[in-house]
């Protein structure tokens, strides 16, 4: 198993491409990282065969929501938004408005 998404969809809201942690893309360990004219900052990372993902979110180097998930499915791009969905369930949505915002769902 592994997470389902789309590369293009996650490069356009987070407005760069992943890095890899280990150093090979095809590790699939990746690290997405988003940054706003706000100083707030989005951290993805995503380890795409164990199904497991972390997200934090920041406020000029104050954490100020951060989680682990694990049996992640899939990840979704609806409209400005990055919806998480955790075994059958939407659990999560990043919200890559004018500020950078959470919903736990």
């Amino acid at each position: 198993m592994f997470i389902k998404y789309d590369e293009y969809d996650l490069i356009e809201l987070f407005q760069s491409e992943p890095v890899s942690i280990t150093g090979n893309l095809d590790d699939g360990v990746l690290i997405y990282t988003y940054k706003d004219d706000y100083n707030f900052k989005v951290i993805l990372t995503l380890d795409v065969y164990e199904q497991t993902s972390s997200l934090s979110i920041t406020f000029k180097d104050s954490i100020v929501f951060s989680a682990n998930f694990s049996n992640v499915t899939s990840i979704k791009k609806v409209d400005e938004t990055m919806v998480m969905v955790v075994g059958a369930e939407e659990r999560i949505k990043v919200k890559f408005y004018k500020q950078v915002g959470v919903e736990l769902l």
